[in-house]
């Protein structure tokens, strides 16, 4: 098989690509992200191509098989750790240690916290109604006593349609928060020694373990995955392993059920 320099663009097949391309890749130890990018800058050199006339016909890039990513992370706050956040937070940035602490007792995702108003937030009958959601589910979130003291602070009597955390632009503060929120982390160590970036403790992982500490005390995956606002079930299917005592319990329980028969 000729060298893929060898061959004009206009020749390049998907075999060609899969076979000079991807394989060598994959062999070396390429991660899938880079395999992907790769892919990605070929897919946008084939469409310039196009566009100037050069070659016509389908992309050979886009029947590539790419290796799938998998962000899976594992990793989430122990106790400690989210307290010890907290109370650096409390003493940096009140603002960020207001959203983060409502992630952590919520699930809600750093935009979803940034754009409650207080039209959302029903204090009497302890929920808050999350909408315009990543995946365009309206869901509620529940008031914890930890939430409840944020919110009793910081309501000073604004008008319903105004934010609860945060002012300006939502992006600009979302950016500020994540600064500060890394800052903490840092300070703190927590991410030393930590070479995987998917194992990095980020803002998103106090959502992760919101979820983490549910399933851990043996609450159904089906109601963790509500509260999280997952569009499918499988999605919170990853943290079943945290609660292999709770399914050993619940396979136990039918021990002797015969017995009295």
């Amino acid at each position: 098989m000729a060298p893929l320099k060898d061959t004009p663009l206009a020749q390049i097949t998907t075999a060609d690509l899969t076979n000079l391309v991807l394989r060598p890749m994959v062999e070396a130890g390429r991660s899938p992200n880079t395999i992907r990018n790769v892919f990605s800058v070929m897919s946008g050199v084939w469409k310039m191509a196009v566009e100037l006339g050069v070659v016509g016909g389908e992309n050979p890039a886009s029947k590539v098989k790419r290796p799938k990513i998998d962000n899976q992370r594992d990793r989430f706050f122990t106790k400690a750790e989210a307290a010890k956040l907290l109370s650096i937070l409390k003493d940096n940035s009140i603002d960020t240690h207001d959203v983060a602490l409502l992630s952590l007792f919520s699930g809600l995702r750093i935009g979803e916290c940034l754009a409650l108003t207080w039209a959302d937030v029903n204090l009497k009958e302890g929920r808050m109604f999350v909408k315009d959601t990543k995946n365009k589910r309206n869901r509620h979130a529940y008031i914890t006593a930890e939430i409840r003291e944020v919110l009793n602070r910081r309501h000073q009597g604004q008008s319903k349609t105004d934010r609860i955390l945060g002012r300006g632009k939502l992006q600009h503060f979302a950016t500020s928060i994540r600064s500060h929120f890394n800052q903490a982390v840092n300070d703190l160590g927590l991410n030393d020694g930590i070479i995987d970036r998917r194992q990095k403790l980020v803002f998103h992982f106090l959502r992760h373990t919101f979820a983490s500490w549910l399933v851990q005390m043996g609450k159904p995956l089906y109601t963790v995955s509500r509260l999280m606002g997952h569009s499918s079930i499988k999605m919170t299917e990853r943290y079943a392993h945290l609660a292999p005592e709770t399914q050993r319990a619940a396979a136990m329980g039918l021990e002797g059920i015969l017995s009295d028969s």
